[in-house]
């Protein structure tokens, strides 16, 4: 590993790009880096780089200043515009926790004179890693823990009048992840609502995407689903708020669900490996049901099967039933 050399301390005023596009689940834990950052140096212009669905919901946070969007969606040579917007905007710091080629190529040509981050390969795009660039200016983790999440009140009020006529108690039931083997299956949702029915609460199903809004379909199509289907249907903002109004939530490895946990209700988690929190799954309130042979770390291939049909609807319900009890 190279030399690390001595950086520069953020002035009052300084700018900062800080860098981190997706996925949902990893821009939600980056929060607390982030905060952190602003806690040490509130005079510091804070501009988050990411990908433009999440945009609004990092606008809604008070110790980001200002986001910059970028519509990956476009395309990957939409990267040329974006590096030139961002020497435009004349940032005295870069700091990076996206550690892929994109952010390293970002970072290198981005003419930022101190870029903070990390690439195994690509180690000239950046001075140091975050955690030198911690220490040498004073950093503290913990600055950037407790609530990182912050919901207008109004934004609650909103999508209480668009639900008008159910019951107030919601079960937030995220139902896909980024990966086949990661969800839960159709059959294993309709058994687990079908068996939670009496327990007043009101499943509302969020996600998005072709492959969750076919899921959704199918869940809903049970005769015994008293719930609302709301997968497609919602801003990642509305989701936010969806959980914020919930009693609980359900849901497997999935942006969603850190979400919903970060608002602090009670969340089961269904994880197909053995330690959730390697992947930023942790929490007093949250409560990891196992598959029957949980991988140590996801494999980088997706595998064939379900791991996560090992996890039956009665396993699911037995846990609910605790948490509504208590």
């Amino acid at each position: 590993m190279r030399q690390q050399r001595p950086i520069s301390v953020p002035k009052e005023g300084e700018r900062m790009l800080f860098v981190r596009f997706s996925s949902l689940g990893d821009v939600l834990l980056a929060l607390g880096k982030a905060k952190a950052l602003k806690t040490r140096f509130p005079g510091l212009h804070l501009t988050w780089l990411t990908q433009a669905e999440n945009a609004e919901l990092l606008q809604m946070q008070p110790f980001i200043d200002d986001v910059l969007p970028w519509d990956i969606k476009k395309g990957r040579f939409t990267v040329f515009p974006l590096i030139g917007r961002i020497r435009r905007a004349s940032f005295q710091f870069l700091y990076s926790v996206h550690a892929n080629d994109r952010s390293a190529l970002i970072s290198a040509f981005s003419g930022i004179p101190t870029r903070v981050g990390f690439h195994k390969n690509l180690a000239f795009a950046y001075d140091c890693s975050p955690a030198f660039a911690n220490q040498a200016w004073g950093v503290s983790e913990s600055a950037g823990e407790g609530e990182t999440l912050f919901i207008p009140r109004g934004k609650a009020e909103e999508l209480r009048e668009r639900l008008r006529g159910k019951t107030d108690r919601y079960l937030f039931c995220a139902i896909g992840a980024s990966k086949r083997f990661k969800r839960w299956p159709s059959e294993c949702w309709s058994s687990f609502l079908e068996k939670a029915s009496g327990l007043g609460l009101t499943p509302v199903l969020v996600g998005n995407g072709r492959e969750e809004e076919r899921m959704a379909a199918e869940i809903a199509s049970s005769p015994c689903f008293e719930g609302i289907d709301l997968v497609g249907k919602l801003s990642l903002v509305d989701v936010c708020v969806l959980a914020s109004l919930s009693e609980l939530a359900i849901g497997g490895d999935t942006g969603p669900i850190h979400l919903a946990r970060m608002t602090k209700i009670p969340c089961i988690g269904l994880f197909a490996v053995e330690d959730p929190a390697r992947y930023g799954h942790r929490g007093k309130n949250l409560f990891p049901l196992l598959s029957e042979r949980p991988y140590r770390v996801y494999p980088e291939k997706e595998p064939t099967g379900s791991p996560l049909s090992s996890i039956s609807p009665e396993r699911a319900v037995r846990l609910l039933k605790t948490l509504v009890g208590s």
